[in-house]
């Protein structure tokens, strides 16, 4: 089958990426299967081949560029010999191979291979010299893996490689009855590499121990690195190993320790001159108001400091911190600290508060504040964003927010309170001395019901320039023509998950600039032809609610509607549009299950290019402008694909829509036979990395779209 398929290609100048999926009869990819095409193929990738149980004979593709397993269990050997040269990247994932080896007979070395990725295997074997073979690899990744090493020779030394601009060893995890072993193992792999300058090292959420021993291995390995990633891993070595490590680290740019039970240590931080982006979640760094962890710094470029979840309850007065460190940041996160009594009347704590010249966002949620001061910050100027929530706060009034920068544009005040507790008090001028400058505003979890609306009303001009309002979670059960107040610039409106049953008309009639308005997860029972009468808006979220009745031509009169998301609903959608739709691109029918969509239904919505039905967490796409109607009668083509790595792309983005990068491309081809041989490109598949539809996906989806189709063909 699948000679015969491609070969009606080779007669052809066209370049081809195969992709073979889903196919258990399959056992062995042999080279005659390719040999039509083989200067043709750019990538190979084999996705849910779970019989194959020999390498695949590609030696003949003397222009393979990738190549990708994806769940092939049986297939227990790395054949690099069966590889072209030509070759720039493998990666296998969730695959049977356990030993890393090659005899190098035939193939000395893969001189075009750069990237080398292994994913969701189980390594019990590692010849010394295995990655000889690449004496050009500026990529390796190992991630999301297990070692299990029942012996390993301490005496014998990997080859090493110094070629190497980007490194992923993270989440990985030791067998527990080969500890020892194994972890000598990983030891000596990250002793044999010794990265390139500028590189980018991740050897996070390993949740191993950092000893001294392993100090020194990162030390003389990774110290040209610019980024370095150990989060989640346990530093046991002693203080004065990590002060000199780091100090070693001269090239550093950016650096995640987060969640390694870091201790404040003299001076840890004050040898990284190029350091930018410093991130110290989750540590133990309560006693950094004694330890001055900047000591020694006589320079900094850090603009981003993340000391969030470390039990903080004041700043540090040290001299370097204050006066060189604090005014570079513009990114200081101090999420769920301890700074009860943040901006007190200590003077040493206000001086450092003050030092903060140049803060452009400041987080201080969840920090058991009860009272706030914006006099405190009146030394930031240049304030945009700040986040008070989920904080004690139990009473706003206008004093809270006198000295703010006038131009902060964000403001976060979500109170995440859950039952029992009553709503915060906010007096009814409290927003009135809010920035004129503000432009996103956050009110979540507050159980404020609809007074909230009131508040906001007697704001006066304080929020004439507001864009987007979140009142999610908020116990709002209904609204009237007058119950929101006039906010010329609102292009957003989020009341998702509050309690509303209906939406009469004209309710947002003093939004006359919404774009935006998310209302999921309520409890309304029907919208009619007369809910959204008049409103300007391109996206609306109706998905979760009760929704037993949706009008014919509910939506018409929401002309320029672009996205509607109607999922996780029990009403019937095959008339909710019958002189409208016209400009809709995406439809949300999570979940939908009333009858499948006919081809009269796709022919009434001109524009549409994407239906999301999110059971699967799939999204269909009509690319290039072309039109489901236009392409195949029958509607009959299907899709499945499952994923071929976590959470980076193996491909180039799509070229119309470049903010998929995330996301593998397929194009999809009509799988009814009877319509002789030619086959015609109908739809495209967007799927996020870490996605696998169920197995009967094919079947389920043609519920949603009418479909006689039960197979895609390869």
């Amino acid at each position: 089958m699948i000679r015969q398929d491609i070969a009606v290609f080779a007669e052809t100048p066209q370049q081809l990426r195969l992709y073979i999926w889903s196919s258990p009869k399959i056992t062995r990819l042999s080279a005659e299967i390719f040999s039509s095409v083989a200067k043709q193929i750019l990538t190979v990738d084999l996705q849910d081949i779970v019989n194959l149980d020999i390498f695949p004979e590609l030696f003949g593709l003397t222009n393979l560029i990738r190549f990708n397993v994806w769940n092939s269990p049986k297939l227990d050997s790395l054949d690099l010999e069966l590889l072209p040269p030509s070759l720039y990247r493998i990666a296998l994932n969730k695959v049977g191979v356990t030993h890393l080896e090659n005899d190098f007979t035939d193939i000395p070395s893969l001189p075009n291979m750069h990237e080398f990725v292994l994913r969701n295997v189980t390594i019990k074997g590692w010849q010394l010299n295995f990655l000889s073979v690449f004496p050009n690899l500026t990529r390796l990744e190992i991630s999301n893996s297990t070692f299990d090493f029942a012996e390993w020779d301490h005496s014998k030394l990997m080859a090493n490689v110094k070629t190497i601009n980007r490194l992923k060893l993270s989440q990985n995890t030791v067998e527990a009855a080969t500890v020892a072993d194994s972890t000598a193992f990983f030891g000596a792999l990250i002793d044999s590499l010794e990265v390139q300058p500028g590189a980018d090292v991740d050897v996070s959420m390993n949740r191993l121990n950092i000893t001294a021993q392993a100090v020194r291995n990162m030390l003389e390995g990774f110290a040209s690195a610019k980024q370095l990633n150990i989060r989640e891993n346990v530093i046991t070595a002693p203080a004065s190993a990590i002060g000199v490590m780091l100090r070693g680290f001269s090239q550093l740019e950016e650096l995640d320790m987060g969640d390694t039970n870091l201790q404040a240590i003299q001076g840890m931080f004050g040898g990284l001159p190029k350091l930018r982006r410093l991130i110290l979640d989750h540590n133990q760094l309560v006693n950094m108001t004694t330890v001055d962890i900047f000591e020694g710094v006589q320079f900094t470029n850090l603009t981003y400091l993340d000391l969030s979840y470390n039990d903080i309850n004041r700043f540090s007065p040290s001299d370097s911190y204050a006066r060189i460190v604090a005014p570079q940041i513009s990114y200081l996160n101090l999420r769920g600290n301890k700074l009860k009594d943040f901006l007190p009347s200590v003077e040493e704590d206000q001086t450092v508060i003050n030092s903060f010249i140049n803060l452009d966002t400041l987080i201080l949620a969840d920090n058991g504040i009860v009272t706030f001061s914006g006099r405190r910050l009146s030394n930031s100027s240049k304030l945009r964003v700040l986040d008070l929530s989920c904080n004690a706060i139990r009473n706003l009034t206008k004093e809270a927010f006198l000295g703010l920068n006038r131009r902060l544009e964000e403001l976060d005040l979500s109170m995440c309170i859950a039952p029992p507790l009553t709503a915060p008090w906010i007096d009814w001028d409290a927003f009135t001395t809010l920035p004129g400058a503000l432009k996103r505003l956050y009110l979540r979890s507050g159980r404020y019901k609809k007074w909230i609306f009131g508040v906001i009303k007697q704001s006066g001009m304080a929020l004439r320039m507001l864009q987007e309002l979140y009142l999610d979670d908020n116990d709002i059960s209904f609204l009237l023509k007058t119950t929101i107040p006039e906010l010329p610039m609102l292009r957003v409106l989020s009341l998702s998950r509050n309690a509303l049953q209906s939406i009469g008309p004209l309710v947002f009639q003093s939004l006359p600039n919404l774009v935006t308005l998310l209302l999921n997860d309520n409890q309304i029972v029907a919208i009619g032809r007369n809910s959204f009468i008049s409103m300007k808006a391109m996206r609306l979220d109706l998905s979760g609610n009760n929704l037993l009745q949706i009008e014919p031509g509910a939506f018409d009169r929401v002309p320029l509607l672009q996205s509607l998301m109607i999922g996780r609903n029990p009403a019937e959608v095959q008339d909710m549009f019958i002189a409208g739709g016209k400009n809709l691109n995406y439809l949300g029918i999570q979940g939908y299950n009333k009858s499948c969509l006919t081809r009269e239904f796709f022919k009434s919505l001109p524009a549409l290019h994407w239906i999301l039905p999110d059971e699967y967490n799939i999204v269909l796409v009509n690319p290039d402008g072309m039109k489901w109607s236009d392409e195949d009668v029958y509607l009959e083509s299907q899709l499945q694909v499952c994923q071929i790595g976590s959470v980076e792309p193996d491909h180039e983005p799509y070229p119309k829509i470049p903010s998929l990068k995330n996301y593998v491309s397929v194009t999809i081809h009509d799988t009814d036979d009877g319509e002789g041989e030619q086959q015609y490109p109908v739809i495209a598949a967007f799927l996020p990395l870490n996605y696998c539809p169920v197995a009967d996906y094919v079947v389920k989806l043609s519920n949603v779209i009418c479909s006689s189709s039960t197979k895609m063909s390869t």
